[in-house]
């Protein structure tokens, strides 16, 4: 009768090991990534930072006027090209991905040189009144969409000046 009740406790613990050690690969990742990139057209300011940010969902005139969701260190003067990645997005609509530059002399305010539209006919952004020609493209991450790449915007240098 011991060896039985000794048997059983072991299987009992051995249950236990496995099943504690399992590792459950089905569920979903928790956060997602939108990642691409950025295309310079133009000459570079002389001064002042361009960088890529991530925003909620924005209402028209589709300019942010809070601080963004995400955003990447400034990018190098003299770039043709810069990819970037954000990672550990929270599963949720991103209203829009902008390229922008921060004047040095004027912090508080930026200038929209580029943003992510899905259809590249709907690109641009007004010369004059620094708005965008049409509303962004949204990118959702969710479940079945937790991994975005190959996402591509042209950002206009001259738009600095």
């Amino acid at each position: 009768m011991q060896r039985q009740t000794l048997i059983l406790i072991l299987m009992f613990l051995f249950s236990i090991l496995v099943f504690s050690c399992s590792d459950d690969s089905t569920s979903a990742p928790e956060t997602g990534t939108i990642s691409g990139t950025v295309n310079f057209t133009g000459t570079w300011p002389a001064a002042g930072d361009i960088q890529v940010s991530v925003y909620a969902p924005l209402a028209p005139p589709y300019v942010p006027t809070g601080a963004p969701l995400a955003f990447t260190d400034p990018i190098a003067s003299g770039s043709t090209t810069y990819n970037f990645s954000f990672e550990g997005l929270e599963k949720a609509e991103y209203g829009a991905i902008f390229v922008s530059w921060r004047d040095p002399a004027n912090p508080a305010a930026s200038k929209l040189l580029g943003m992510y539209w899905s259809n590249p006919a709907d690109a641009g952004i007004n010369a004059q009144t620094g708005l965008p020609t049409a509303p962004p493209s949204s990118i959702t991450i969710d479940d079945n969409n937790i991994e975005v790449t190959g996402v591509t915007l042209t950002a206009n240098l001259d738009l600095a000046q």
